[in-house]
């Protein structure tokens, strides 16, 4: 059923090695998919399923090979065969029969009418549904490119029947796991990355899974039995026999390579599968007896060289060279188009009071393009939109300016692409042009792409403008026939894999270059498929904006290094990781403070040093875009546990809470690091060296030190007394006596909070990224905390801003030593900090990575600009890729290896907060 794909003959030499290099590096073996968690398989004494073979024998020649495989089974078992030739069944007949463990052998004689999968779910219906398993073979030998695929064969056939031992462990493995419901290969090296979509067989999918009962994502990476061969158990592939499919439903035979009903069923299998609510598991190519989930879908051979050096490659005989335009080019910051009309259309219920312009605007294109029976321009589309809706002919207009002014700002050129565009437009003896299925026609297309693209790009074929689709063999033929062009000589890069791959093959182009668009690495690469959306985030664009620009920064990354992608994700450069990690994080916490500074009339935000200093640094990023913020200032504020621990002394008795909190060092070391280095050095003069080195534990010795203590409470008291003069003439400079502040930091348990409110006498609230448990003991009066991630008085499972906390610390922290109190010098306040000469090194490290979220921030304020308080994505997945740092899925360089966090506080010191170390 799969098929390989032809390389024109036009690339001569050049392209035959390029294939052998490719095909050399794809032996490479692959690490196996994401593991499935399974029982494990019972002895082959223990299987009770009744066991069937169905083998279409199209290839009579291939019989004897077929017949070798079938004795490798250890279990007895039904044969069924499909020839189509009624002298070959006398011969099947002969040869199959003297198998051993057959229990009995059924020939039939079918029509050369739905390949293999006609005789499966039409001939041998009965036979099957009679039956536990089936294993579902052919004679595989896919002449779509002129030579016999023996070794896609063999691997088929090896990987599902290869060994007695290997056959056991399957019927074992079902046996014990009951909701396993197919196994199969993982793909053939010879099968493309763009060869795991829907290509041509969209419409008779989207059919078929409709008469099912579900849908398809018609622009998903999928993973399927790519030869159609495989082990299911007859239960869970029962909705596909009810469709009471007959021989005639299936196309004539006529060499289809893709686009037919058996091609449509082939992509469908495994999810029927889980509609039946069962797994599906995939052998991995390296022959271990294990499965895995997902496949790997042939990534490494798109990631085997950068896409500039794949361009130039296929273009050295190249005359034209045509580009697709949206994904390809440019790049929209949503990940899909939906995300883009969401967006607009919360515009346009706040200005026209219309709900779900995004579902009319649909509608409205639709219509239109029914009457004009073509693609319509983005004019016809807003003409159309007053029929559906009470706006006016002036008001779609405005919305139309409007829609294109949001392309206009937001577009993103696609660094590679454009250089290469770039470069070959100058080329004397080439033609470059750009080819697009859509509703933006090209004069709408210029006024909305990036100055320097349109400048270079001498035509532009638009489907709305044309009426010819790429997507089309008949749009192919006239786009050639317009420029009077041998295809032999022309080249397309796009990201589409059926109208920029597959059409453009068919029509005897150049091998194209396949571009992966951004929304596609989540599907393709493994370690992001934990972003994927799921169903519960469709319709939300604040979802779809920040994944669509992490998205967008990866593949812009993958074009240039892929070879980032090709065993586990690597971030290179810490730009990347705060842009990916940290800024997702920050740009959801920041709009939610806002909104809950706008909810309870607070004025003032004071971000808390020093993990407040990049919060603080973007939050005056937000406001000067967002109107809605003007009334409530930031400010950065000097603060630590030690700076308000000392000055909020006013008795000895109050350190009890100071020492509640764990310590595990010397007495030295604790009053150095809770109360100051005057405090420490006052204790050791009064207590001498021998009690101040010795070992103390909180928080079960508290009383005890507390009492040690005693003989020097006035002293202590005294240094309170200045600390807390100097602090207060500080908070007095920061904070108004009538300012409404809330306080906002990463979190915990509030210890500064209560500390501060206690020193500067006023109830403060707090806004943090996680509160434990314990921060209910702590604050007291009117005092509040609130948190966006994690709130341990209600939450009792630990977010990855927890789990990976000392990291976020490490990361968030200023590039400055930490605050220890304020001194006045002759009416002048002086700060203080703790000599952090040793870790200086980390701060340019620090720097880069606040730089990668700043760029987020600006990006995604740039897309919202007003509305961005607006912005509310989920909390919980926003912090995958802080998740995916701290399980070591996404490995970090060697500049990680400066990310550590000191906690002196505890008695631990410097902790180096790498993934994996925590």
């Amino acid at each position: 059923m799969a098929r390989s794909f032809k390389v024109t003959s036009a690339l001569g030499v050049r392209g035959l090695l390029w294939r052998i290099r490719a095909a050399q590096q794809r032996q490479v073996a692959l690490p196996p998919p994401n593991a499935m968690t399974l029982a494990p398989a019972a002895p082959l004494a223990q299987v009770q399923l009744s066991t069937g073979v169905m083998a279409h024998v199209f290839y009579p020649d291939l019989l004897e090979e077929l017949a070798s495989q079938l004795a490798h089974m250890p279990l007895p078992y039904a044969l069924m065969v499909s020839v189509v030739d009624e002298a070959e069944r006398t011969r099947a007949e002969k040869v199959l029969s003297q198998l051993p463990q057959l229990t009995a052998l059924h020939v039939r004689t079918v029509p050369n009418r739905g390949r293999d999968i006609a005789p499966l779910l039409v001939t041998f219906r009965e036979e099957i549904l009679a039956l536990d398993l089936v294993c579902h073979v052919h004679t595989k030998k896919s002449l779509y490119d002129g030579r016999e695929q023996v070794g896609w064969r063999q691997y088929l056939f090896g990987s599902l029947l290869g060994s007695r031992e290997r056959l056991s462990w399957i019927f074992g493995t079902f046996q014990t796991n009951p909701t396993l419901g197919m196994v199969y290969p993982e793909s053939y090296t010879e099968v493309p990355l763009w060869g795991h979509t829907w290509l041509s067989n969209v419409e008779w999918a989207r059919e078929l899974a409709g008469r099912l009962g579900f849908a398809i994502d018609s622009a998903a990476y999928i993973d399927f039995p790519a030869g159609s061969m495989f082990w299911a158990r007859t239960q869970a592939l029962r909705p596909l026999f009810e469709l009471d499919l007959r021989t005639e439903s299936f196309p004539s035979e006529q060499g289809q390579i893709d686009g037919t009903l058996q091609h449509a069923i082939e992509r469908l299998l495994g999810f029927v599968t889980r509609h039946q609510g069962m797994s599906v598991g995939i052998l991995p190519s390296d022959g271990a007896l294990s499965l895995g989930e997902e496949g790997e879908r042939n990534r490494r051979l798109y990631f085997d060289a950068p896409l500039r050096q794949k361009i130039d490659y296929f273009a050295t005989e190249a005359k034209w060279l045509s580009f697709d335009v949206f994904d390809t080019l440019v790049l929209r910051p949503f990940l899909t188009v939906q995300g883009a009309r969401d967006f607009l259309a919360l515009q346009i219920k706040e200005t026209f009071g219309i709900d779900d312009f995004g579902t009319l605007r649909t509608q409205a294109e639709e219509r239109a393009r029914a009457a004009a029976g073509k693609d319509v321009d983005l004019a016809t589309i807003y003409a159309t939109l007053p029929q559906l809706t009470p706006l006016s002919a002036e008001a779609a207009q405005a919305i139309q300016a409007l829609e294109l002014g949001i392309e206009r700002r937001t577009l993103a050129p696609r660094r590679e692409l454009v250089q290469a565009l770039e470069s070959y437009a100058h080329a004397p003896d080439r033609q470059v042009l750009a080819v697009s299925d859509m509703y933006l026609s090209a004069s709408d297309l210029r006024s909305v792409l990036p100055r320097h693209i349109d400048a270079v790009l001498k035509k532009i074929y638009v489907s709305c403008d044309t009426g010819w689709r790429k997507d089309t063999d008949e749009g192919w033929r006239a786009l050639l026939g317009a420029e009077c062009a041998n295809p032999t000589q022309w080249l397309h890069i796009g990201d589409n894999e059926h109208a920029d791959v597959m059409r453009p093959l068919r029509a005897g182009l150049i091998f194209p270059v396949h571009v992966l668009r951004p929304a596609a690495y989540l599907d393709v690469v493994p370690a992001l498929r934990s972003l994927r959306p799921s169903p519960s985030h469709r319709g939300q664009w604040a979802h779809e904006l920040w994944l669509g620009l992490v998205a967008n920064h990866f593949a812009q990354h993958g074009d240039a290094q892929p070879q980032s992608f090709i065993q586990a994700l690597r971030i290179d450069e810490p730009e990347s990781f705060g842009y990916t990690v940290i800024g997702p994080i920050v740009a959801d916490y920041l709009t939610w403070l806002a909104r809950i500074c706008i909810q309870r009339g607070l004025n003032k935000i004071l971000f808390l040093s020093r993990e407040g200093h990049l919060l603080h640094r973007l939050y005056q990023r937000l406001k000067e875009q967002v109107p809605a913020l003007a009334g409530i200032e930031g400010r950065y504020l000097l603060v630590s546990r030690r700076g308000v621990n000392m000055p909020a002394m006013h008795t000895l008795d109050d350190l009890a809470v100071v020492f509640r909190k764990p310590y595990t060092g010397s007495f030295f070391g604790l009053l150095d690091s809770r109360l100051g280095r005057h405090a420490a050095d006052a204790a050791l003069q009064a207590l001498g060296k021998p009690k101040l080195d010795q070992e103390v534990y909180l928080p079960e010795m508290a009383s005890e030190l507390v009492e040690r203590l005693r003989p020097l409470a006035s002293v202590l008291e005294d240094i309170a007394v200045r600390e807390r003069t100097a602090y207060l003439a500080y908070w007095q400079d920061q904070v108004a006596e009538d300012d409404r502040p809330v306080v906002a930091d990463i979190g915990y348990v509030g210890s500064i909070q209560a500390q501060l409110s206690r020193l500067v006498e006023k109830s403060l609230g707090g806004a943090y990224f996680a509160v434990k448990q314990d921060i209910g003991n702590i604050l007291s009066g009117e005092q509040w905390a609130m948190a966006r991630y994690h709130d341990g008085r209600h939450d009792n499972q630990a977010p990855p801003v927890l789990q990976h906390h000392l990291m976020l610390e490490s990361i968030l922290t200023a590039p400055a030593g930490q605050f220890s109190h304020f001194e006045l010098q002759n009416g002048d306040l002086v700060p203080r900090y703790r000599d952090d000469a040793l870790h200086k090194h980390r701060w340019a490290v620090i720097e880069r990575i606040h730089e990668g979220a700043e760029r987020f921030v600006g990006d995604l304020v740039n897309v919202c600009r007003e509305h961005t308080l607006a912005f509310e994505p989920d909390p919980e997945a926003v912090q995958e890729p802080l998740r995916n740092v701290g399980n070591g899925r996404w490995q970090l360089g060697s500049w990680s290896e400066a990310l550590s966090v000191d906690d002196g506080y505890t008695g631990r010191g410097q902790i180096i907060t790498q993934p994996g170390i925590e």
